[in-house]
């Protein structure tokens, strides 16, 4: 159904992801060794990869919250349960993995334990196609980060039939994580393969929720419609929001929106303080460094150094919350404006 919010795992499921799906499926038939996948908040990367996986051997894993070695391989061997009925074959003679039924199990310490990398050795060893799908990987610290990295670094150069592709809604941080414009990465000056999830068009827009509610036995006015597709300007998330949200029996438009602002603001009071008051700069017509610069002092009543204001704006890039002083989420531009600084 297009108005659940969990995220789709079939490529029936999905709406209008053609071309990225292409894209994906052309680097795992020429065994690109790494592939980024990049887009803001709620545009659906989380469904185009799962719905992606569905053709190949390999496994998705949500590094969201992944602050420790436990969790890391926590999380993997949840990916391989997942996926057991698919992989178990290909499992099922790997060292330091045991399948108990529908479920495996992946020892990571102690005698005959398997490391990520290890495992990722022994797949390659099949002569099979494996695809590791890290996602959210940038929000990764020490040591699971680095573990990441090596393994990445190390799949890159050693393991043919592996592809590991990665993915985030922080642009910028993430790709500061794989580093391949570091000299100091281990990733510097490869070639990495880029598919971008964009947003739906005015008419891309219009279609999915014309769809949605036809599955829901829905006919809200036109009107109604076009209000919602100008609002939440093409972002997958929100339209399901709305969606989901009218069904439910919420009819103000603007309720939904407020409701949806609610959800943004609690999302932005995690930032410093500085970040908050440069995203009000912004929705307060602030359109350049100069400007940005000016309100801050003039609402602090003190002079901020040129290299901290610019760290700020950059981290907020880096967040792909703004780019070139606009806000990349019209909800988010709208939760900034209530935000109490």
């Amino acid at each position: 159904m297009l108005f659940d919010p969990r995220p789709k795992k079939s490529r029936k499921e999905l709406f209008n992801r053609i071309e990225e799906l292409h894209h994906l499926d052309e680097s795992a038939v020429a065994r690109d060794p790494l592939v980024v996948v990049t887009g803001i908040r709620r545009i659906g990367k989380t469904s185009l990869l799962l719905s992606f996986l569905e053709k190949w051997n390999g496994i998705y894993v949500d590094l969201k919250g992944v602050a420790t070695t436990r969790d890391l391989y926590d999380r993997v061997s949840e990916g391989l349960t997942s996926r057991v009925r698919r992989l178990g074959r290909l499992l099922k003679n790997i060292h330091g993995v045991k399948i108990m039924g529908f479920e495996v199990e992946l020892k990571w310490r102690g005698r005959d334990s398997v490391s990520l990398i290890g495992l990722l050795e022994q797949i390659d060893r099949t002569g099979e196609r494996f695809l590791l799908v890290l996602d959210e990987v940038q929000a990764t610290k020490p040591p699971v980060s680095a573990e990441l990295k090596r393994t990445i670094a190390y799949a890159y150069d050693n393991l043919d039939n592996i592809t590991v592709i990665v993915s985030g809604s922080e642009i910028g941080v993430l790709h500061e994580f794989i580093g391949i414009d570091n000299p100091e990465s281990m990733l510097y000056g490869r070639y990495v393969k880029e598919v971008e999830v964009g947003r739906f068009t005015r008419e891309q827009s219009l279609q999915f929720l014309k769809a949605g509610f036809s599955e829901q036995g829905f006919t809200p006015g036109m009107d109604v419609l076009r209000e919602a597709v100008s609002i939440f300007d093409g972002i997958v998330g929100w339209l399901v929001f709305f969606g989901k949200s009218y069904v439910e029996g919420k009819r103000d438009t603007r309720d939904i929106v407020e409701m949806a602002v609610r959800t943004a603001r609690k999302e932005l009071l995690r930032l410093g303080k500085r970040e908050r008051l440069v995203l009000k700069a912004i929705t307060r017509g602030a359109e350049s460094w100069g400007r940005v610069k000016k309100y801050i002092e003039e609402r602090e009543g003190v002079a901020i150094p040129k290299s901290s204001l610019s760290r700020t704006i950059r981290k907020l890039e880096k967040l792909s919350i703004i780019k070139q002083y606009q806000f990349l989420d019209p909800i988010y531009d709208l939760a900034a404006r209530e935000l109490r600084t």
